[in-house]
């Protein structure tokens, strides 16, 4: 039979490989309720309270190649391995034209109790908020869609006079709804388990500095908060939880993972013609290995564009890519094998007026990272190392309120002149020229 892709989900990584499976010509089926009508999430938790717009479409229409199914997709079945089954290892992780044989792989049973057959099905679920009971505030709800930030929204536009908004969790989207707030001229309070913010998601010296610039803002931080039980009732008229997300997973032949679905570098799952992408999954090698979902958007872009070069070869012509394309969809694998997803992986939050960023490999636990700040010292890159030594390589970048040096960064761990530790402690040393090489 002919090959036919099926796309579970329709967040950055689905509608991105469905619109590049679309430029090959390659037919392409997408399996949603919202199928055509999702959006991208960051600016639901960025612009709440500035009267921006709030939230960007992902615009993706049905055309000759793209086909919507507005339903749930429920369970996978797999198909039983016949002798003669063309799926082997290798076309798993690196699909070639079989001449008009794909095997069917398994199908994919509906809510609706339809059902759906595939040769290479793309798990791209995404993730739903932690929906944690707050006594105090039974209203509160999380930024993490669009339904909930337009709640929250029309609460911000019919208020005649500032807000007390409560924020539980001080993640990236807690810290963005808090200090957004405040740039508006609200009152906000963040209650944390620990003693500092982003204590999962940046290292010390960006996090501090995030604490303070907070702080100063006038963003109010309760420490130690141990349970929502322990919120105070009667103080604010707004309440935002921002605990965390789960992937949204779906069974494989009744098994369904613990935290996502671990992929290998090719971004293929151990079920043969199935593959995950995005928050759902956790890739387990290649060069940007990670125990836990990436839960970026530029990463859920990167899966869905590796995915439809993998998948889409024969298809047709490749799309066009930009001229400066050091992101692009794959690399290729040692001496011709299969095709590694190697883009850098980079993350962005915009909290108020303070801009941090990372690129590649870093750690929230470093201790042995390298700081260097511009000439005013207001913004600063700390660098992240394959090790302690001299000659240990560069793997990963934070930076603090320095966009142009973020570029930088990323084109650096991109490019093949990986700088040592012995280059960056040299203060003659020129990051932003060497990112040109």
């Amino acid at each position: 039979m002919s090959k036919r892709i099926v796309i579970i989900g329709a967040g950055l990584a689905g509608t991105t490989t469905a619109r590049e499976l679309n430029a090959r010509g390659q037919a392409v089926t997408v399996i949603d309720p919202q199928a055509g009508e999702t959006c991208e999430r960051p600016p639901l938790s960025k612009h709440l309270f500035d009267g921006s717009r709030h939230h960007l479409p992902y615009h993706l229409e049905s055309t000759e190649h793209i086909t919507f199914v507005r339903d749930r997709a429920e369970e996978i079945t797999l198909a039983e391995a016949a002798a003669e089954s063309r799926y082997t290892a290798e076309t798993q992780r690196h699909p070639h034209p079989l001449e008009n044989h794909h095997a069917t792989a398994g199908a994919i049973q509906l809510a609706s109790g339809e059902s759906i057959d595939f040769t290479h099905c793309i798990l791209a679920t995404g993730m739903e908020a932690i929906r944690p009971d707050v006594p105090a505030y039974p209203d509160a709800l999380p930024v993490y869609d669009l339904a909930d930030a337009e709640w929250i929204l029309e609460r911000v536009n019919n208020a005649n006079r500032p807000l007390n908004v409560g924020v539980l969790g001080s993640g990236y989207l807690g810290m963005e709804v808090a200090s957004s707030a405040v740039a508006a001229g609200h009152q906000a309070t963040v209650y944390l388990r620990g003693d500092e913010p982003l204590r999962k998601q940046l290292s010390a010296p960006v996090r501090q500095a995030l604490f303070d610039k907070h702080k100063a803002a006038g963003v109010e931080f309760v420490t130690h908060t141990s349970s929502p039980d322990d919120i105070p009732a009667d103080v604010h008229d707004l309440f935002i939880t921002s605990v965390g997300a789960r992937p949204r997973l779906i069974p494989i032949d009744g098994h369904r993972p613990a935290h996502a679905w671990d992929v290998d570098e090719s971004l293929a799952t151990s079920h043969p013609g199935v593959f995950a992408a995005g928050d759902c999954a956790i890739v387990t090698a290649g060069p940007y290995a990670l125990d836990h979902p990436w839960a970026c958007e530029p990463v859920a872009e990167s899966h869905g564009k590796f995915l439809a070069e993998l998948l889409g070869e024969g298809a047709g012509e490749p799309s066009n890519k930009g001229e400066n394309d050091s992101e692009s969809a794959s690399g290729s694998g040692p001496e011709g094998g299969p095709k590694v997803w190697s883009d850098v992986p980079w993350h962005w939050s915009f909290q108020g007026p303070e801009k941090v960023f990372t690129a590649g490999l870093t750690s929230p636990d470093a201790d042995d990272t390298l700081i260097r700040h511009d000439p005013s010292g207001s913004k600063f890159q700390v660098f992240h190392f394959d090790g302690p030594d001299l000659e240990s390589r560069l793997v990963g970048v934070e930076t603090f309120n320095w966009p142009p040096m973020q570029a930088a960064a990323r084109r650096v761990l991109g490019g093949n002149n990986i700088p040592t530790r012995a280059h960056l402690e040299d203060p003659d040393f020129d990051f932003k020229a060497h990112s040109r090489l």
